[in-house]
């Protein structure tokens, strides 16, 4: 299965690794069919580009799901392209500053890494990845994405996420 994310900048396609992250497969697959992101946007670009229920104009979307999930079940490396839970669903007020975080805090929040990542595999017990953005055609959008926030810091709007069959 893959997640098709659409932006203004063009489409990213992520290939589900349910081989290695089969609950938060499952769980990110029903936010996708629940609409849950469409709306929303990607707003974080440094090593990664982020996104999950905040809207452009600075909302939050209630997770429809209403729980959060593992964010260490998969042991994937965060390479580039890789797609993994941010640690964010049960941080209060607490940002990148963090020094603490539940092992089941993930949820609705995720991200693409721009690079290699290694800190991300162990830091906080790990993010796991769950997805690999599919084809050079999605990682150029990707690219387009992280530029475009750090040159207007401007968040960039999601139109709807979908969930594709697919044999891959």
């Amino acid at each position: 299965r893959s997640i098709v994310v659409y932006t203004e900048l063009g489409n990213i396609r992520m290939n589900l690794r349910a081989d290695a992250a089969p609950d938060t497969c499952e769980y990110i697959s029903k936010m996708v069919a629940a609409k849950a992101y469409d709306g929303c946007c990607f707003y974080r670009s440094d090593f990664v580009i982020q996104m999950g229920l905040s809207t452009v104009n600075g909302k939050t979307v209630k997770n429809p799901l209403g729980k959060s999930l593992s964010v260490n079940e998969s042991k994937l490396p965060n390479t580039r392209g890789a797609v993994a839970i941010a640690h964010w669903d049960c941080v209060k007020s607490c940002g990148t500053g963090c020094v603490v975080h539940a092992p089941d805090c993930g949820g609705s929040e995720f991200f693409v890494n721009l690079k290699q990542n290694a800190h991300l595999d162990n830091t906080w017990g790990g993010y796991c990845v769950f997805a690999i953005v599919a084809d050079d055609k999605s990682m150029k959008v990707v690219d387009a994405i992280a530029k475009k926030i750090k040159t207007t810091k401007s968040s960039i709007f999601i139109e709807k996420a979908i969930v594709e069959e697919s044999a891959l």
